[in-house]
């Protein structure tokens, strides 16, 4: 027999951490100005239409902007972006200061792209809905880049890793 624990929000941010999930940036542009983070809380809803989820906790910087203008990209980043990833997870540097002009390149829906991600999802908001702390960002995908030869990023257990295979 397995003994359960009650749930705790610290036994459930230590589940939560065994989760591995891919890193991404999630970026939008308001008025010329871009913003961003990075989030793990990202995933498929549909093939039709191509749709994905997005969970942003309602005090990150970028929130605002992302439920204002109903535009993001989604950045799956490479095990290459480690520095990026910390960085846009970081409080000490805010929003546009981010983007490296040389990194970053603008889709035609205004929405920042980095060049060399895994792939970029350009996607319109079409609901969004608030659970706790958070809010879920539906999100209909309207554009694609993809350079999947690259290796991703995953986060796990507190940690920055790359893939393996098994076989």
């Amino acid at each position: 027999m397995i003994t359960e624990t009650p749930i705790s929000s610290e036994m459930f941010k230590q589940s939560m951490r065994l989760l591995a999930g891919g890193v991404c940036i999630v970026a939008t542009n308001s008025n010329g100005e871009w913003h961003g983070l990075t989030m793990t809380a990202v995933c498929s809803l549909t093939m039709d239409p191509p749709s994905l989820i997005a969970c942003v906790n309602r005090d990150a910087g970028a929130h605002g902007t992302m439920s204002a203008t109903k535009r993001i990209s989604v950045n799956v980043l490479t095990r290459d972006h480690t520095d990026l990833a910390e960085l846009f997870s970081s409080s000490n540097i805010k929003g546009p200061q981010r983007f490296d002009n040389e990194r970053w390149l603008e889709m035609a829906s205004g929405v920042p792209a980095l060049i060399d991600a895994l792939a970029v999802l350009d996607c319109e908001v079409i609901q969004e809905m608030t659970v706790g702390q958070h809010s879920v960002f539906f999100c209909e995908v309207k554009n694609v880049r993809l350079q999947p030869s690259r290796k991703p990023l995953v986060h796990f257990n507190r940690e920055f890793c790359a893939v393996q295979p098994v076989c």
